[in-house]
């Protein structure tokens, strides 16, 4: 089975394994231009990269390869840490469609303190959640700050931005692998709820799963998966 034939297979499976309700990103960031493109022609719209400049050198090769009608057609989702020096850059791309890992106040701030410099007149925002307490995360560690953010951005009146939801990533030191997930993503449901309460017509989505959880992650309900390995491997 040839490379794109294979992409082709991953990406059928697991679009059968999260059902129609569930968004999936192809996690692009440690592929090439051309694995994006054989995605794309078997269906795949949205894509994930976690480094500013190089989502800036994926959109700066697929131009050579795509006309613009069809590269107008990918939506980008930033899934990585997000530097405040790099705000600027970041809006400067093309297709940008949503940031997943705004994982402080802070950066919320500064994100809409530079909105009008961003090309995207919706961009999604995802809040960062720290389920699993673990030090080399960032994120949100409380209710608390979570209800501050969506307090600020609730304040803010008119926007470009749309807050979206609740991003968390499964526990990665774990020796009970499938237990730890699914508390991590109950974790992340049970903050949904609470907030929704709080916040009267509030309604969050959930993006959490990947290549090796996603199956327990839409268990729990999410709303987004974000695989990579799985799909171009």
């Amino acid at each position: 089975m040839n490379r794109p034939q294979k992409i082709k297979s991953n990406l059928t499976q697991i679009k059968e394994d999260i059902g129609d309700k569930v968004q999936l990103i192809a996690v692009s960031k440690y592929y090439t231009e051309d694995e994006v493109l054989a995605a794309f022609k078997c269906g795949q719209r949205d894509f994930g990269e976690s480094k500013v400049p190089s989502l800036r050198d994926k959109v700066a090769g697929l131009e050579k390869l795509m006309n613009k009608e069809d590269l107008d057609k990918i939506c980008w989702h930033f899934i990585g840490n997000l530097q405040k020096n790099k705000i600027n850059n970041l809006f400067k791309i093309p297709g940008l469609k949503s940031i997943h890992s705004v994982d402080s106040l802070s950066l919320l701030q500064a994100l809409y303190s530079k909105q009008d410099r961003c090309k995207t007149e919706h961009l999604n925002i995802f809040l960062q959640v720290n389920t699993s307490s673990e030090v080399e995360k960032s994120g949100f560690d409380s209710l608390e700050e979570l209800k501050q953010a969506i307090q600020f951005v609730i304040d803010q009146k008119a926007s470009k931005f749309n807050l979206c939801g609740l991003m968390t990533i499964g526990k990665i030191r774990t020796n009970d692998f499938e237990k730890d997930a699914r508390s991590c993503f109950d974790s992340l449901r049970e903050l949904k709820v609470r907030l929704e309460n709080n916040f009267p017509g509030l309604s969050l989505k959930l993006s959490m799963g990947m290549s090796q959880d996603y199956k327990l992650a839409v268990e729990c309900g999410s709303d987004c998966v974000r695989i990579g390995s799985l799909l171009f491997e």
